[in-house]
């Protein structure tokens, strides 16, 4: 939250993403019998994690943790069933979050990102912001991921994009 009042404060725009899934969301090992967490299946053709429950709309635990007095702009992500959402920008099916509509209406050009996780949607997010032509300094200090080495590898994939890595 300190570093995030501190952009609000120096007069920077923030955006946050926010996971908001339906209880019956794909991803959801509970709503896959027989699976577990962290194991990946395939769906439709595509490999899927198995997640634990997790940002199920209107509950306690997809509440932002920040406190911002409605200065950022939120956008909500993973709130079509059928497809995981690990990007800011899309879902796994191609549908849109509305960031990128955003970020070209405030004039935006440069993004400082940060937070959770770092292998999973902080990596999407930055790649889809690279690869939508947006300068990208990623604050690693700020962020967490789920497993060492797919964060290592994340943190790799990133720099081999442009992506600037400070702590």
């Amino acid at each position: 939250e300190k570093a995030t009042r501190r952009f609000l404060d120096q007069g920077n725009p923030v955006y946050l993403t926010q996971d908001w899934h339906p209880a019956d969301h794909v991803s959801f090992y509970t709503n896959n019998p027989g699976t577990e967490p962290m194991q990946v299946i395939e769906i439709d053709g595509r490999p899927q994690v198995m997640w634990p429950p997790h940002c199920v709309q209107n509950t306690s635990g997809a509440e932002i943790l920040i406190t911002t007095e409605n200065l950022a702009k939120t956008v909500q992500k993973g709130m079509d069933q059928r497809f995981d959402s690990y990007s800011g920008y899309k879902d796994d099916g191609g549908g849109e979050t509305g960031l990128n509509d955003m970020l070209q209406q405030d004039g935006i050009k440069n993004l400082i990102i940060f937070g959770l996780a770092t292998d999973y949607c902080v990596k999407a997010t930055v790649l889809d912001a690279r690869d939508a032509g947006y300068q990208v300094e990623l604050l690693l200090s700020l962020c967490r991921g789920v497993n060492p080495e797919t964060t290592k590898d994340a943190i790799e994939e990133m720099k081999a994009k442009g992506v600037i890595v400070s702590e």
